[in-house]
């Protein structure tokens, strides 16, 4: 069972992580880039859902929604 210090520091370490994947994600796109295909992205890095949810900016079923496009569309599997 982890203490409340190692639980304090796991977070901070999870927030960095994130803070940098978005702004690593937003790097690989122009200004004018959809949510569309940063999910696209993600998705193929294996990112949960909420996850993805988190980095781009959105809610788990808009999420949800364009996984759903982007595989009736065959651009996911």
């Amino acid at each position: 069972m982890m203490d409340g210090e190692t639980k304090e520091l796991l977070e901070s370490i999870d927030n960095r992580l994130k803070w940098l994947l978005q702004l690593r994600v937003e790097e690989q796109f122009d200004d004018g880039a959809t949510n569309k295909e940063k999910v696209k992205l993600l998705y193929q890095m294996g990112f949960s859902d909420q996850e993805m949810a988190e980095v781009v900016g959105t809610s788990e079923s808009s999420i949800r929604g364009t996984v759903s496009t982007l595989r009736d569309d065959e651009e996911i599997d």
